[in-house]
């Protein structure tokens, strides 16, 4: 499947999809064997196993997602019950942003560069397809990127904000009808869409296509500019910063659920007829149910993230220092690994709704029966 590069063209090591060419620039030439106790061959396997891993997650990863947020957004907006709901709202703009990471996702996917153990590397995809969109224009390389970083950007804080909503409907149940209001969600929405955006436009002059014998690939033109960026957007604001708050947002929203689950019971024990007590607990699994679905993606999005968060920060204090082999091999293997965890991040919500929400379940045979019905009666005309 994959077409072999040229030993002539001098790919860089380390540069496999465009993130550590700096490093591989700078120090490459310096480094001495007898310096390390593993061979370059050695590191080249495990590199190739790390880049195995990520291509052939994505191929089911990257279609699975898309398919999924789509489906999402097509119960979330054809669902008059789920539409006018600030919680649906608020789900199929998570369903957009995920998207949009997918999609920048796929476009680094399709110009995938794997490394053999001899140390020649692999395009993944004949480029006589035309599908290396990523290292093939500067448009091409810079809108990669810009739709990676905005995307996290706003999938990470709009699950924030559903966190904090979720949170004061537990806390107040009483007062979250006036707290928020569908208008005042989109107006958050916008706000955030936008942020996330603007702040994901420092690839536009920090990365560009760089030829480097004769091989134009996607690199870092602007390296001091581009590594201020990348602490403040994507170390801080995509990763550290709404990982915690989400983190200490659903502890103490599952803290709270528990509390009112035991005072629940407390008033249902109390209760004189069976009938006004089944009633009431039908009423109490209806009202949860979303805020349960809501504490899920929380939940899922703290599982996914940290991993990679804390092997990105590993990964990226060791950019622009020399590293022995055992380092490299470790650091690389969980960063790869890890990224592709994350980016399971924005695949899997449309199956933590079916799993986690009776009503979306419903609306997802509407859907489909709906379709079904359309196709059955075109058939028979």
């Amino acid at each position: 499947m994959c077409a072999l590069l040229n030993e002539t063209l001098g790919v860089d090591k380390n540069d496999s999809n465009g993130n550590d060419s700096y490093y591989s620039e700078r120090d490459v030439n310096t480094k001495s064997l007898s310096d390390y106790a593993l061979s370059e061959a050695y590191v080249n396997f495990y590199k190739g196993v790390a880049e195995d891993i990520l291509f052939y997650g994505m191929c089911i990863v990257g279609p699975f997602g898309l398919l999924g947020n789509l489906l999402s957004v097509c119960v979330f907006l054809r669902s008059p019950s789920l539409r006018r709901t600030t919680t649906g709202q608020w789900l199929v703009a998570l369903a957009i942003a995920d998207s949009t990471v997918l999609i920048g996702e796929i476009f680094r996917w399709l110009s995938s560069v794997r490394i053999h153990i001899s140390g020649k590397y692999f395009y993944c995809f004949p480029p006589s397809l035309g599908l290396n969109f990523f290292h093939a224009t500067s448009a091409g390389c810079k809108i990669t990127h810009f739709l990676r970083y905005s995307g996290s950007l706003w999938s990470a804080w709009i699950t924030v904000a559903i966190a904090v909503e979720r949170l004061i409907a537990v806390a107040w149940p009483l007062k979250i009808a006036d707290i928020s209001t569908p208008r005042r969600v989109q107006i958050l929405i916008a706000l955030i869409a936008f942020s996330g955006l603007a702040l994901g436009l420092f690839p536009f002059w920090t990365v560009d296509l760089l030829a480097r014998k004769n091989v134009p690939r996607c690199r870092i033109s602007n390296e001091r500019a581009y590594s201020l960026w990348n602490d403040i957007v994507i170390k801080f604001c995509s990763l550290f910063i709404p990982c915690t708050l989400i983190t200490v947002l659903t502890v103490v929203i599952i803290g709270l659920l528990y509390h009112a689950r035991n005072r629940r019971k407390a008033c249902l024990s109390a209760s004189i007829k069976s009938r006004q007590q089944s009633t009431s607990m039908r009423l109490i699994s209806v009202e949860a149910q979303m805020t349960i679905m809501l504490v899920a993606v929380c939940v899922s999005t703290v599982a996914l993230r940290v991993p990679y968060t804390i092997a990105y920060h590993i990964r990226s204090n060791v950019w622009y220092i020399r590293r022995s082999n055992e380092t490299e091999i470790t650091s690389y293997f969980a960063y790869r690994l890890t990224d592709l965890i994350n980016i399971i991040n924005y695949a899997v919500n449309f199956l933590l709704y079916c799993l986690c929400g009776s009503s979306f379940r419903k609306e997802c045979e509407k859907l489909f029966c709906r379709c079904s019905k359309r196709h059955a009666q075109i058939y028979v005309e």
